[in-house]
């Protein structure tokens, strides 16, 4: 039924599409004849779906090859894994996320997650539109800043942590941003620690702030002046409530 239905929908926007006259969509939907191709359309679209359970390695392996360009297997490090969680794994159109922990009785050291960082750095690097990563608006407010490359070596640095009291205070978490089809995307490494124990490390991408944090709230409020959008807040509300 699932299948008959997006079948359905896919032919209605393909015969829309047509209909507007846009050309990309009109190409990619009619045949040689002119007609509108409906199993290639509905096949088309269908391969952009995902039905699956969103906290499953399938969805982590679909989004970030969807999303991001990367296969989930070249994020992932040499050591065996430890995916005994439910939430090991995540992936939806809009984030996707992968933790990468050691087994019980396996240890994980500072220089692995520097060099995993490293490896990842030059993943995103390769797929994004310019062949360089940047700070990108949740580091920068100015747009030159947002888009100039951030550099691994001083990041690494600037992310060496301290010591206190001669114990080392390390964080271990790092961010950056990447043009991935005219679009700023955001990756973010983060430490898995638990009672001082390293654990592993775990990947997050998604599309980030494609303007400055002033930017994106004074349209937020904007919107927020449309009595529509009010009207779908309230109910949004109201139905969070039930």
């Amino acid at each position: 039924m699932k299948r008959v239905l997006f079948i359905v929908i896919s032919v209605a926007c393909a015969l829309a599409l047509v209909s507007c006259g846009g050309k990309g969509s009109k190409k990619a939907a009619e045949s040689g004849d002119g007609k509108v191709d409906i199993e290639k359309v509905a096949k088309n679209l269908e391969k952009e779906a995902f039905e699956g359970e969103k906290y499953s390695k399938e969805a982590a392996e679909f989004y970030f090859k969807k999303n991001e360009g990367i296969k989930l297997s070249d994020l992932a490090p040499e050591y065996k894994l430890n995916e005994t969680s439910k939430y090991t794994y995540y992936g939806d159109e809009h984030d996707v996320l992968a933790n990468f922990k050691i087994q019980d009785g396996d240890t994980y050291t500072k220089e692995q997650h520097i060099e995993n960082v490293r490896r990842i750095y030059a993943l995103t690097k390769k797929v994004a539109d310019n062949g360089i990563n940047v700070y990108g608006f949740e580091d920068k407010s100015n747009k030159d800043e947002a888009y100039a490359e951030k550099d691994l070596e001083k990041m690494i640095e600037d992310g060496n942590g301290t010591k206190i009291l001669g114990v080392e205070i390390y964080l271990g978490d790092y961010g950056w941003s990447f043009l991935k089809d005219g679009v700023l995307h955001r990756c973010e490494i983060d430490l898995l620690e638990k009672n001082d124990t390293k654990l592993g490390y775990a990947v997050k991408m998604y599309k980030g702030l494609q303007k400055s944090l002033d930017e994106t709230m004074k349209e937020a409020e904007k919107a927020l002046e449309d009595p529509e959008v009010q009207k779908q807040l309230e109910k949004a509300l109201k139905d969070a409530a039930k």
